[in-house]
Order: structure tokens, then C-alpha cells, then sequence
């Protein structure tokens, strides 16, 4: 999960009071009232963000599901959505991860998907790209480069 969004969520919930956000509030916060993100770059936001279970859909909207203790965020706090971008390298390392394992296991990809979403259901705070590499190490798939610590 990246820190980044956790700040930005923290940020709104300092700004509202809430752990729950209609789309167009988070809109309003982000992109009229600071100018922090342009309209796309909250949609983006948003999506990556439940990719990441940082946030979940709802009838109203959306709430934050992970947790933002241990955040701080200065008085001039902006956000940096290059970080929140960076989200989009996770997705080829584990698309990457998934066909080691495809090729160690002779599983298909299908399976392996569904084996890795099935760790994430267990753990519901457990990103794809960590699930990917806990089942493929799991079935002795070698992922050690791809253990960085950033």
C-alpha cells in the first residue's frame, strides 16, 4: 500500500470529519476547493485506491477501510500524485509474479488469479501484489528480487 494514499485519505478525513465520502465530496475537496488533483486524477485516485483496499464502494459512496494512524501530514500538506502513480508498476510486477508461477505450477493464469484472490479474501488487508508473492512463494517460485524495501 502506498503511503501516498494513506496521507491523501487522511487528509480528507482532517478535512471532513468523515471515514465516509460521497464521490462528489472527494471530488469538491480535491480538485475545486485546494486544486490538489484534477477531476481524472481523482478518478484515478479513487480506483487505485480500491484496488489497494484502501477504500471500499458503498451505497453513499466510498469509505476508508485501512488504517491511517501513524500518518502525518504537515500544515502544507499537498499530495504527490506521481506516488499515487507509481501504483501502476505494482501491476506489472505482479502480472510478472503470476506468470512465474504460471510457468513453476503448469497452473493457468486463471487459477493462479483466483488461488491469489483467495489469499487476499483471507487477508482483507493484504494487497494483490503481496498475495501474488506469498502464493508464489508458496509454490517455490524464487521471488526474492522483487523484495525491495522502499
Amino acid at each position: 500500500m502506498v503511503e501516498e494514499i494513506r496521507k491523501l485519505l487522511l487528509y480528507l478525513r482532517k478535512t471532513t470529519g468523515k471515514y465516509e465520502f460521497t464521490e462528489a465530496e472527494i471530488l469538491t475537496i480535491l480538485a475545486i476547493k485546494t486544486r490538489y488533483l484534477t477531476p481524472d486524477q481523482v478518478k484515478e485516485f479513487l480506483r487505485i485506491g480500491l484496488e489497494e483496499r484502501c477504500l471500499k464502494q458503498t451505497e453513499s459512496g466510498y469509505a476508508i477501510t485501512c488504517s491511517i494512524n501513524g500518518i502525518e501530514i504537515g500544515l502544507d500538506y499537498k499530495p504527490n500524485f506521481d506516488a499515487i502513480m507509481n501504483e501502476r508498476d505494482v501491476e506489472d510486477v505482479t502480472e510478472t509474479v503470476i506468470a512465474l508461477i504460471t510457468k513453476k505450477t503448469g497452473m493457468n493464469k486463471r487459477d493462479v488469479i483466483s488461488e491469489v484472490n483467495k489469499l487476499r479474501e483471507k487477508n482483507p488487508f493484504m494487497s494483490t501484489r503481496v498475495a501474488s508473492l506469498v502464493f508464489a512463494r508458496l509454490n517455490g517460485v524464487d521471488v526474492e528480487k522483487f523484495l525491495s524495501l522502499r
